[in-house]
This record gives C-alpha cells, structure tokens and sequence, in this order.
C-alpha cells in the first residue's frame, strides 16, 4: 500500500473518501488500483451540485455515481485541477442540466483534466461515464418527454427547448480520458466521452481532447453548440456524432485511430465499425422522429482531418471515414479523410442523398487518401459516387500519405508522442495548398457567420494542422494508451 508514504488532507470525512484513499493496492488484482492526489493535495467526493461552487487545483475531486449540477447553479473548474470517475460505481459522469452551466476553462499549460480513477498503466475505456450537458436550444423530436442516455431514474428530459442561443458554459483545454459506459446492458444505451443535448450556440467550446473513450468520443443531439479545435484519440465507436437537428459549426477536428481499445470488463464493447463521422438527420426508429422534421441535421465541418486505423485492424472493413445518412445534410470543406478500411464518404438513403441536390448536403476541398474505398460504389440508397461524379467541380482528390503528411501516421500499440503523431501537412504538398481561402460568393458564407465572435476564417491547406507553426494540440493533448 502506498497511502502510508503521502500526506492527504481530506476536504470531508465521508466513509466514500476514506475508501477511495484506503484502496490503492496495485498488486490486488481485484482491487480499483485507485490513483492518488499529488502529494500535498486534497481529496473530495463531489456530490449533487445545487449551488454555485469552485473546483480548486489544490485538490482533486472524485465524481462517485451520477453528479448532477441543477437548479442553475454554476460549477466552476479552475485551470489544472483533476477530476477522477468512481470506477466502483459504474458510470460516474458529470451532468450538467439545463439551466445550469459548467465553466471548465484550463489552459495549455494547466488543463482541466477528467480521467480514470485508476493509476495510470491500469486505466481503460468505461472506466467512468463522461460528461453529459443539457442545454435548451431547439431538437427535432417532437415527442416529450425525450430522454437522455442512461438508467431509468437518472436520465433527463431534454425535449422543447426553444433558444438556439442556449448558454451551458464554456469548455477550454479540457481532456476526458477513459470515459464511456454502457448504460442498458447492450440496448444500445451509452454514455459517450462528452454528450451534448440541446446545447445552444452560447455555449463555448474549444480545446478538447478524447482520450480512449468506450462509446462515442463527441456527440451532439440537436442544439446548436459551435466548437473548435477538437481532438479524438481511440475511440470505441465513432469520433464525432450527431443526430436531431445539430445546426452547430465545427472547425479544426482531428481524429486519430490506431487500434482496436479494449474496454474494462463489463463496462461495454467496442464498435466493429468506427467512423469519423457518423451524422444522422433522425432516426425514425425513435418516437417523434421523421425525416421531414425541422430543423434538419444541418452542421458545419471545416478543417478536419479524419484517420483511420487501416486495413486488418478490426475484423470488418465497414470502418468508414465518414457517413452521413437519415436525412442528414451538411457542410464538409477543407477535409483529408485518410486510412479508413471502408470508404472515405459514404451518403445513404434518399432524404440525405436528395439534399445534396441543392446545396444542403455539400463537400468542398477535400482530400481522400489510401482509404479502402476512396469513393463509394453506386448502389440503391447510396449516394457517395456523387463525389467521384462530381469531384473535379468540388475539388475532391485522391492522394497517398506520403504526399500529403510530413511523417507516417503511427499504428497499431506504437506509442504516440507529439513528435511522432505525423499529421503535420508537407509543406508545398496538395494538401498544404488546396485548401478553399475564400467562402464568399458560396452557400458556405451565411452558415459561417458569428462563429467564435467573427465569420470563420477559410484556410489555404486542407485539414486540422497548418503546415506552418507548432500544432495547436501540442503541449496540453495526451496519447494514452492505458
């Protein structure tokens, strides 16, 4: 036991805190193999949070069960503080309901870290729940009540909300490690690393990490929250997702998939397809949902760069870079989708293959690369060979990694480092020149108004990273495996 070489002052003395800093015995194989506060710091069990309340860096916090901060209350998270999930109480999560805000603004030198429990070396995808907001910006279900992912008494109600510019907080330099659970025993109920319910454009995000999340690494359900400079790493599904009307704008996104996680026992599974992105209109199998409903599905994605892990990684090749389908429409410019087994764009079903028709669904300035599949094979419901049909006019084309990227792209248990991460574009490469640098005169320029306080800016180059400068995940992103 290593509790007796470090000095803690407990901020409660609750039978949970005293358990949490009792059990840390690494060499019990049934044991949490718990990880302690820095030496000097504080320990406390967050519980429900009914009124306006700091979270300090001198002391790190455990979320044990469902937190919940209500009634309008305010949390606030200070730069470097570190907040662990309960891993014996299954699917610790931080919710923050609607009317109530989280500000978690870290920096790149101190980020706002929310990890495992466990000490490092034993960590896993499900290790605790993730974060959960529910804003009230517009959804296009019209049943109500709608409830969020998670068990009968602790999901929430997230339907009617009427303010698209619904302020939950701000977000910035903040990394979520380990998180995901599978809340209904295989239903198909799962926190995800962040989960985003009818979050409204007031709400800032930007500067966050996925670290080895179980289910989905970001996920909008409608709302319509803008964000910026995201990034996932190994995700149990997909990498960003989103269903109900999300209306939200979204620049400079990496996703980066090496391997297949392998999440703690019981916890959940995995996905045998993983995707960049997977966007939904509605899904018509859920109750108030059509195709018809407005708003649609209608995001923005501008400079993303989208890896896949390769052929032979999972034990399908349905692992597509990006689907969009059920009514979906959208705006994908300034792109490389890169690596996938499956293929690079696919577009299902005819409400979402309708929408490209006229400008609802478009594609601008992308790259494909050593994808299985660049473009998609017709077939009935499937509408992605328009991007081959129509790629010279849309500025799609093909390349092979070692055009486009500096260095070659780690795989499998490799480990990642900053200086080996190789998504950096080659300079006087298509990729570092090919980038759409004006949005006037396009459909693209009135869905890109006051993004971040200003219209978003279009970029020379293709992709998440400039070929000039430092990365702007460099310093405060980690690259854990366990």
């Amino acid at each position: 036991m290593r509790v007796a070489s470090r000095v803690y002052r407990l901020l409660a003395t609750t039978a949970a805190v005293a358990a949490f800093a009792a059990c840390n015995d690494e060499n019990d194989a049934t044991g949490p193999d718990r990880t302690l506060p820095e030496e000097g710091h504080k320990l406390a069990v967050l519980t429900s949070v009914t009124q306006d309340r700091t979270l300090y860096a001198d002391t790190t916090y455990v979320l044990s069960g469902f937190v919940k901060v209500s009634n309008g209350a305010t949390l606030t998270i200070q730069p470097g503080t570190k907040i662990v999930g309960d891993t014996l109480v299954p699917g610790s999560s931080l919710w923050i309901l609607r009317g109530s805000k989280l500000i978690a603004e870290g920096t790149a030198e101190n980020p706002i870290v929310f990890t495992s429990a466990r000490a490092e070396g034993h960590r896993a995808p499900g290790d605790w729940g993730g974060i959960v907001i529910v804003g009230n910006a517009p959804i296009n279900r019209t049943a109500n009540p709608i409830f969020t992912e998670g068990p009968a008494g602790a999901a929430e109600n997230y339907a009617g909300g009427n303010d698209i510019d619904d302020d939950s907080g701000s977000l910035r330099y903040v990394r979520i490690e380990f998180a995901g659970y599978d809340v209904s025993n295989g239903a198909g109920q799962e926190l995800n690393g962040i989960s985003l319910y009818a979050v409204g454009r007031g709400t800032t995000l930007e500067y966050i990490q996925t670290v080895q999340g179980l289910d989905d690494s970001f996920e909008w359900f409608g709302g319509a929250a803008d964000a910026r400079y995201l990034v996932s790493f190994e995700s149990g599904d997909d990498h960003f997702d989103w269903t109900e009307g999300f209306q939200g704008r979204v620049q400079f996104a990496l996703a980066v998939q090496t391997s297949v996680p392998t999440p703690r026992p019981g916890t959940g599974v995995v996905s045998g397809d993983p995707r960049g992105f997977e966007g939904d209109g509605c899904e018509v199998d859920k109750a108030g949902c059509t195709y018809a409903n407005a708003p649609y599905s209608m995001p923005v994605f501008a400079n993303f760069t989208l890896i896949g892990p390769g052929p032979d990684v999972y034990a399908t090749n349905d692992g597509n870079g990006a689907v969009i389908r059920r009514g979906s429409g959208g705006t994908f410019v300034n792109g490389i989708v890169a690596r996938w087994p499956g293929v690079g764009f696919s577009v299902r079903d005819e409400a979402s293959g309708a929408l490209m028709d006229v400008d609802s669904l478009l594609f601008r300035n992308i790259i494909l690369a050593e994808n299985g599949s660049n473009f998609e094979a017709p077939a009935p419901g499937r509408f992605g060979d328009r991007l081959r049909t129509n790629a010279a006019a849309w500025n799609i084309s093909e390349a092979r990694l070692a055009d486009v990227f500096v260095g070659r792209l780690p795989t499998g248990s490799t480990e990642i480092t900053d200086a080996n991460l190789g998504v950096q574009l080659r300079p006087g490469s298509p990729a570092a020149t090919g980038g759409l640098t004006s949005f006037a005169g396009t459909p693209i320029a009135a869905r890109v108004e006051n993004f971040f306080g200003g219209p978003m800016p279009a970029t020379p180059y293709v992709g998440a990273v400039s070929p000039d400068g430092p990365p702007w995940y460099r310093g405060w992103t980690r690259w854990y495996r366990n």
